[in-house]
């Protein structure tokens, strides 16, 4: 235990004797590790982070005693590296919309538990006969739950995005967000001899730091990331954000808190910047990297000889410790209202303790407030829950279906599905108001559709409104299946969040490849992002509302019609040119748009004293005396496209029409009214879409 003992004080004591030669040999080997561990999980369809820390358990006690301990330290300095980036691309994760519908259970709630777990542990430190500074520090270390594990199975397990993922990850980063500071605070109490000054100088300027990060962090960190942004070179733009993530990292350890912290808080004031969502994307790969870096070198940290002599105080520390977490966040969950598998999920999905525990450890022996022994008592404890993290969060679906099957036997209710006659429907991916108003229109147009709604408030209003809905989470395969998207005619990628309608999409093209999408985009980076989905459509909110106020003010200051079409069309083309580009379909339309705009629809009113009122549209002999063609009518807000020869005219029709300026003038007057003057009047008529005007343009009228 001696030996182990030592060579954790030296790996946690820093890399400064490390040579170039010992840091390739480590690279090379951590690398090589991970890769046969990641593929060897792959395999046996285990999340890939087991296969990290099991390799590098393995490795590790090998590795001690045919290298030197400068070569150990060099693996130490690129964990250290390793969580920092990790943590940083944590922080990119962390959105304040994503927090905000749960932002009551997520902030209380897991405030709640951080105090009880904290006491539980600092009971059972003080048990086991640890001094009080010790014990207090020993219960930081396990009041935070791993995100990354939590992210990492979560994804391997297709569960990204439900709500039970939500409430899992935005309460493990408000626990991450305690930790740092409630270890400032402890450690500082131990400089009481030193004078109140001393303990309040480094709390102090880690406030001003966190202070400082919220307020002016949001307005200097994207200005400085605009700059290299306008080079429009990925390669400088993925430096330029390693170099923030590791540079704030510095600046914390300077002002006193920790290295990976100012990472962590770096990643946060970035991730709802505008170059928030662009910074994550092009960090994936880095963090994947680094992510495996950090768990196989903590897994050779480990040293499986202290824990085969302590197994099982090892074992009944961790059931202890994580216990502790996952039974209060499930009572606090069920307490805040959220039902059915959320607090099982909690109870088995947050047993994993969190890669800031290995920054208290550090903190721990470098202050002097953890011995040898202590601190890798909390290596090993830490090591096995993640370990055991993925394997115990396997439990949460069967536990939760023999739940509903044996107590709770009130099952949600879902609007059963008719699989044979539910075939050419529209899946409308995502609830809430924007999914409840397609679903309205699509349900007077008789056309079939399906809500799949992630949020149950949103699908019992969906069921009140009664609508075709089922409750889950558009990006899982057995939801998709169930709302037969073999058989599909189009989906509609309607979430709120980018990264849920981008699951959905993933998930979609795998069962349906050729299955024709239609999403949103807030920004050039989500569009860049869709980029090889093969996505039928991208409507971006902005540039709409941007394209519609410019008509309006076209049209108000007489542009013509045509004109105005063809700019709108041209932008459009312009702006998802790259995205579109090689493919048919998307020409196609284009060309049909601009068609659209050429022949330029106009409508007129029939007035009472109109010849055309009371007779049919054959006997009217329209085309035959004017030379226009009819292709619509609008009657009482409702449209008809490509009338009936039987169809009568009546007074207050808006006759919709297409042909040249004396056709149309010759019509007017037909009607009973110039359509010149009619054009503004109807300018708030809403418009036939794209498919019947070429429809009717092509047969006539």
């Amino acid at each position: 235990m001696d030996e182990a003992s030592g060579i954790l004080h030296n790996a946690l004591s820093g890399a400064q004797n490390a040579t170039p030669e010992n840091l390739v040999s480590a690279l090379i080997l951590i690398v090589l590790t991970g890769l046969i561990g990641g593929l060897i999980m792959k395999k046996f369809n285990q999340p890939l982070i087991l296969g990290y820390i099991i390799g590098g358990v393995l490795v590790g006690a090998p590795y001690r005693e045919f290298f030197p301990d400068s070569a150990y330290l060099a693996l130490q300095a690129l964990a250290n590296i390793g969580v920092a980036l990790l943590l940083f691309s944590m922080g990119l994760e962390f959105s304040k919309g994503d927090i905000k519908p749960i932002s009551k259970v997520a902030v209380w709630g897991t405030l709640l538990q951080v105090v009880f777990t904290f006491l539980c542990c600092f009971g059972l430190a003080c048990a086991l006969k640890m001094p009080p500074l010790t014990s207090a520090l020993f219960g930081t270390a396990f009041v935070s739950t791993s995100t990354a594990v939590i992210l990492k199975t979560l994804t391997s397990r297709n569960k990204m995005g439900t709500l039970s993922s939500r409430v899992m990850i935005g309460m493990s980063i408000v626990q991450d967000l305690t930790v740092v500071p409630m270890m400032v605070l402890i450690c500082n109490l131990g400089h009481l001899d030193d004078g109140w000054l001393a303990v309040a100088k480094p709390i102090c300027l880690g406030a001003i730091f966190m202070v400082v990060m919220m307020v002016l962090g949001p307005r200097i960190v994207p200005a400085l990331l605009q700059i290299v942004a306008k080079w429009n070179s990925k390669e400088l733009f993925l430096l330029a954000v390693t170099v923030l993530g590791l540079g704030i990292g510095y600046i914390s350890e300077m002002m006193q808190a920790s290295f990976s912290f100012g990472a962590f808080l770096a990643g946060i004031v970035l991730s709802d910047s505008a170059y928030g969502k662009k910074a994550l994307y092009e960090m994936v790969p880095v963090r994947d990297l680094f992510s495996m870096l950090f768990f196989v070198s903590i897994g050779m940290l480990l040293d499986w000889r202290f824990l085969l002599d302590n197994f099982l105080v090892v074992v009944l520390l961790m059931l202890a410790t994580s216990l502790s977490r996952t039974v209060f966040l499930a009572f606090v969950t069920r307490w805040y209202g959220y039902r059915n598998i959320i607090p099982v999920a909690m109870l088995f999905g947050m047993t994993a303790t969190s890669e800031i525990a290995f920054v208290v450890i550090q903190t721990g022996v470098q202050e002097d407030i953890f011995d040898q022994e202590t601190a890798s008592l909390i290596l090993c404890v830490v090591v096995c829950s993640m370990l055991c993290g993925p394997v115990i969060d396997g439990l949460t679906g069967p536990v939760y279906g023999l739940l509903r099957r044996t107590i709770w036997k009130s099952p949600i209710n879902t609007i059963a599905i008719p699989q044979p006659n539910l075939c050419e429907h529209v899946i409308i991916a995502g609830g809430g108001p924007v999914a409840r108003s397609i679903a309205n229109l699509l349900n007077r147009l008789q056309l079939p559709y399906l809500i799949i709604d992630p949020d149950y408030h949103s699908f019992q209003e969906s069921q009140k409104a009664k609508l075709v809905s089922i409750y889950g989470d558009p990006h899982q395969q057995i939801i998709l299946t169930a709302a037969g998207i073999e058989r599909a005619e189009l989906l509609i990628a309607a979430n709120a969040g980018f990264s849920d309608n981008l699951a959905a999409i993933r998930m979609a093209r795998e069962l349906h490849p050729a299955l024709p999408i239609v999403t949103r985009a807030d920004s050039e980076d989500e569009v860049e992002m869709l980029h090889g989905y093969n996505i039928y459509e991208i409507v971006q909110p902005k540039l709409e509302a941007g394209l519609e106020l410019t008509r309006q003010a076209l049209l108000r200051m007489e542009v013509p019609a045509m004109e105005i079409q063809n700019y709108m069309d041209e932008v459009r083309f312009d702006h998802y040119k790259a995205l579109y580009e090689g493919q048919l379909d998307y020409k196609l339309l284009s060309r049909l748009r601009s068609f659209i705009g050429i022949v330029e629809l106009n409508w007129a009113l029939l007035v009472e004293n109109s010849p055309l009122v009371g007779q049919t549209l054959k006997s009217s002999r329209i085309r035959s005396t004017t030379g226009v063609s009819v292709v619509g009518i609008m009657r009482d807000g409702m449209f008809t496209s490509n009338p009936e020869p039987n169809f009568e005219f009546k007074a207050g029709d808006m006759v919709a029409a297409i042909g040249t300026a004396t056709q149309r003038r010759i019509f007017g007057k037909l009607a009973g009214s110039e359509m010149a003057d009619t054009i503004a009047a109807a300018e708030h008529v809403p418009e036939p879409s794209v498919g019947e005007l070429s429809r009717n343009t092509i047969l006539g009228g």
